[in-house]
């Protein structure tokens, strides 16, 4: 009997020597918080953090709540930074031990991962950043092209009438005016011909893809009905009336159609949009050759995808990216 107690003993002292060794700490309490078992690893982290060991788990855990470093990736876990600068993350985790309800504690030094993790938030950060601001590049640059045309032609204008001005003043003053004047008209004629054009490109810049878009099925006597709200990204609209015109041209042209419906949803990351037409039946299968088949290279090439749906007519189905 005592030679068995002895060797229940030793076993005892081997797992607890085992515990204590582990390099992690560990405490094993009961449900009210009295601990059961706790390694020398939580007790010196404790020490130095509440500044006593664990004599109650669950008020160790309350105490170490207002010390916790701020964190989203879990809710059982505490982020704890002692002072020498060394990062701790402390997790709980219920247990049924024969039916009885155990709660264990882990303590764990996760520095080298918090501050990998750190790193990597802050660049995903500046990486959000570059896109946003690429973003607003990519939205602008047609619009920014546009005005420094305008501007040219402006300047090109300024130039033009600076020059003719001069020459009226010579016509003027001077005898066999004849060939002088001829000159003239001919320099006002382009003068004037030239500021219509830059009034042109300001009436194209101001105009809307949309209010184009049905300009255009006027003159080919379709009636375009949007439902829903279109894109507000410059790319995913660009995508959207590359599409339209496309179905425009097919449905008026192999249908017969007089209106297309353009039905829009989204959600937070993409459009969903149905583009239907009151056209007569076709045969199937479509063929994708010329303008669908350059369509949905470039729907597939910035993100978005092109698929069909057959009823009594045929009907665009496409997602288009939001960013």
């Amino acid at each position: 009997m005592l030679k068995k107690f002895k060797e229940q003993y030793h076993t005892s002292r081997m797992i607890r020597n085992a515990i204590d060794t582990y390099p992690d700490g560990v405490c094993f309490a009961a449900a009210d918080g009295r601990p059961i078992l706790a390694n020398k690893t939580i007790n010196e982290v404790c020490y130095v953090l509440t500044g006593h060991t664990v004599t109650n788990a669950t008020a160790m855990w309350q105490e170490l709540e207002p010390r916790a470093i701020p964190q989203s990736y879990e809710t059982d876990s505490i982020l704890c930074r002692l002072p020498d600068g060394t990062v701790w993350q402390f997790r709980k985790n219920c247990l049924q031990i024969e039916e009885v309800p155990v709660i264990q504690y882990e303590a764990s030094d996760i520095t080298e991962l918090y501050e990998y993790q750190s790193r990597l938030a802050e660049n995903n950060l500046r990486v959000l950043r570059l896109h946003e601001r690429q973003r607003d590049l990519l939205q602008n640059i047609v619009q920014n092209n546009q005005d420094q045309e305008l501007l040219n032609a402006k300047m090109r204008i300024h130039d033009a009438f600076g020059r003719i001005l001069i020459m009226t003043k010579n016509a003027l003053t001077e005898t066999d005016a004849e060939q002088s004047r001829f000159d003239l008209f001919t320099e006002w004629e382009n003068v004037i011909t030239d500021m219509e054009n830059a009034v042109d490109s300001f009436d194209t810049r101001e105009s809307s893809p949309q209010k184009e878009l049905l300009q255009v099925a006027e003159l080919i006597g379709c009636r375009v009905e949007f439902l829903g709200n279109q894109p507000a990204e410059q790319k995913a609209l660009l995508l959207l009336y590359a599409a339209i015109r496309e179905a425009l041209t097919n449905a008026v042209k192999h249908a017969g159609a007089d209106k297309l419906t353009i039905a829009i949803s989204d959600n937070k990351s993409r459009y969903y949009v149905e583009i239907r037409s009151d056209g007569r039946a076709v045969s199937l299968p479509i063929q994708e050759s010329g303008g669908l088949g350059s369509l949905r290279k470039r729907l597939e090439r910035d993100g978005a995808t092109l698929d069909y749906r057959y009823d009594r007519t045929v009907t665009l189905v496409l997602t288009i990216p939001k960013e």
